[in-house]
């Protein structure tokens, strides 16, 4: 593939002065407002990866150009209607976009990915280790309560009764407690028992007592832990159907959450979606993977996002053209060419973070 590349990109710089576009007026590039892909730095200039390539494949054809900021979908009607020349920014090549526009040779590889509010010491503390810890102590109050009352009540029941000379005998309140808390943990040691017909029917109560104690603790932890475990996985389809889902409106995310039929609040930026997530009005955002980790990189989001290691779907991004547009063919013959070079895997690093 690599030696392929190389090829097309050394017949590109042969070629392409020998094809070229018609442009009396600039070409108008509508910029996507997604960072780390393409933004706005200030009325007059621009950033952002496919920007910075964009950039580059421009000024190897020689092409003029203005820029225009928009959003997706005014982007996609724009390059239908003939009203913008080139699309940029963090466009994935999907069905639906492709069935629309056209597309240049994939660019970067991309996918559709869950994001989830990392959590916070207090939200971990809020959510799981306080109930946790209540729970506990309400057990632990409960199995005292009763340890205190079945061992006295034993000890009242047999303080009276000393035929054997053995020292098996319950002959004090510290007997009685001593007896309820071994036969409680079923260690059962023998060395206190009850000798009357009502001790022995006490200890019976007893025995059961504990043993439903102990599986009432047992049954409230699992369940705080399965919660906690439920809440903090979800990374498929069939977890974005159980919770309450959120996606920039016409994104690759709220495309891919429309063809798979799951319900959604739609945002108008990937500002109010992460805020929607972090303030527990949603409980996942589906995006684009890569901006996704752009926004848990910076902040005010840093590290405030936990993203899911699986992709809902792999794809790819392009730089987004009319149908039939003429500068397909010479901005495809650049571009293979820039993305070999070192200088877009220092972008990509530079952007992303990654190789």
């Amino acid at each position: 593939m690599a030696s392929y590349r190389t090829w097309i990109a050394g017949m590109a710089l042969l070629l392409h002065p020998l094809l070229p576009v018609a442009q009396d007026t600039p070409l108008c590039v509508a910029v996507y407002d997604a960072p780390p892909f393409g933004f706005a730095v200030h009325d007059s200039l621009y950033g952002g990866l496919m920007v910075e390539l964009w950039e580059d494949i421009a000024e190897e054809l020689d092409y003029g150009y203005t820029y225009q900021l928009t959003d997706m979908e005014s982007l996609l009607n724009g390059l239908q209607s003939g009203r913008f020349d080139v699309g940029l920014g963090a466009i994935s090549i999907t069905p639906n976009r492709e069935a629309m526009v056209d597309f240049t040779q994939p660019v970067n590889p991309s996918g559709t990915g869950i994001a989830v509010a990392a959590g916070s010491w207090q939200s971990n503390f809020q959510a799981y280790w306080k109930p946790l810890i209540q729970s506990i102590f309400r057990v632990l109050g409960a199995i005292a309560l009763m340890l205190l009352l079945s061992g006295s009540l034993v000890w009242w029941v047999e303080r009276h009764q000393h035929p054997d000379p053995s020292d098996r005998h319950i002959r004090n309140l510290a007997d009685g407690l001593w007896w309820a808390a071994v036969t409680m943990t079923t260690v059962g040691y023998g060395d206190k028992v009850p000798h009357t017909r009502l001790g022995k029917a006490i200890g019976i109560v007893w025995i059961f007592l504990g043993i439903l104690l102990f599986s009432l603790f047992t049954a409230n932890a699992s369940a705080i832990l399965t919660t906690k475990r439920m809440e903090s996985h979800i990374d498929s389809p069939e977890d974005l159907k159980r919770h309450v889902v959120g996606a920039v409106a016409n994104s690759s995310g709220a495309e891919y959450l429309d063809r798979e039929r799951i319900p959604y609040l739609p945002f108008e930026t990937m500002e109010e979606a992460l805020d929607a997530l972090l303030a527990r009005q949603v409980d996942a955002v589906v995006n684009n993977v890569p901006v996704l980790k752009y926004y848990n990189n910076h902040p005010p989001y840093f590290r405030k996002l936990a993203i899911s290691q699986r992709l809902l779907l792999k794809n790819n991004m392009g730089i987004a053209l009319p149908n039939d547009s003429p500068l397909r063919e010479p901005v495809d013959c650049v571009l293979l060419q820039k993305i070999s070079e070192p200088k877009w895997q220092q972008a990509v690093y530079r952007y992303l973070g990654e190789e």
